[in-house]
Order: structure tokens, then C-alpha cells, then sequence
């Protein structure tokens, strides 16, 4: 009779801080992160660049984000930056930066444009996507309608 093999028992445990703060003429954002144990920092897409050795998801990692809206005519100019720093012995850090515009139509109705480029180190393998799609490569490119209910 064969020895059962052991279950993998370790959980993913993502803990964020997030805050901003409106200083009348820009709202500034700021939101820290750390990520640890499995599946805590998945890969979005599972080798998006076709690398020859498939990325690693980080299993230690923290992530901070720096942010500002700014009114300019109508509408607000959005701006961020991202950092992932990846804490396991494979260091695949990924920084991204971010820009877009939100146009009002009506009280709940606005229009959008945004870009966004990520940068991947040491064969990182995070993609750029948005909040209904995982993205598929270094930068993205998203116009759009948003109606709120």
C-alpha cells in the first residue's frame, strides 16, 4: 500500500490599506499591499508573452499604488502608478503606469479614454487589462460608456 501524499495546506492571504483624500483642486490616492502564500498574486493570463519559461506567480510580494484625479474642464484627468516588488528569489517585478479621462454626459452617465503600460522584470508575466478582461499584453488601450444604476 502506498503512502498518500501530503496536501498542500497553505492559503493565500492578501491584506490592502487604502486611502485618499480630497485636497479641493486634485484628489490624491494611495493604496499598499502585501500578498502572501499560494494563489495570492496570480497571473492574469498564464504565459501572456509566450515566454520560453512560463512565469512564476508570485507566493511573497507588495504592491503599492499612487494615484490622482484632477478636474480639467468638465471632466477629470486620471493618473496612476503601480509597483509590484516580488519578495521570492525569482524578483519578478512589474511597475505600471496609467493615464485616462472621465467626461461626464449626465449626473450618472460619463464617457472614458485611459492607457496604461506595464513593464515586466526578470520574465514577470502581468498584463494590462481592466475590470471585465485580463488583459493580453504590456499596455492597453480602453474607451468606453459608463452608466450608473
Amino acid at each position: 500500500m502506498g503512502a498518500t501524499p501530503a496536501k498542500n495546506q497553505e492559503e493565500a492571504k492578501n491584506t490592502l490599506l487604502a486611502v485618499n483624500y480630497d485636497f479641493t483642486v486634485v484628489k490624491a490616492y494611495f493604496a499598499y499591499a502585501t500578498d502572501k502564500g499560494l494563489n495570492s498574486s496570480p497571473i492574469p493570463v498564464a504565459n501572456a508573452f509566450g515566454f520560453k519559461t512560463a512565469p512564476k506567480p508570485s507566493t511573497d510580494a507588495r504592491d503599492i499604488l499612487v494615484g490622482v484625479s484632477v478636474p480639467a474642464g468638465p471632466g477629470n484627468i486620471l493618473a496612476s502608478y503601480t509597483s509590484k516588488d516580488d519578495k521570492t528569489i525569482n524578483n519578478q517585478d512589474a511597475n505600471q503606469i496609467a493615464v485616462g479621462y472621465i467626461y461626464p454626459l449626465s449626473k450618472r452617465t460619463s464617457t472614458y479614454v485611459a492607457y496604461a503600460k506595464i513593464k515586466n522584470k526578470n520574465g514577470a508575466g502581468y498584463t494590462v487589462g481592466n475590470n471585465n478582461e485580463a488583459g493580453t499584453g504590456d499596455k492597453a488601450f480602453n474607451i468606453g460608456l459608463r452608466h450608473a444604476f
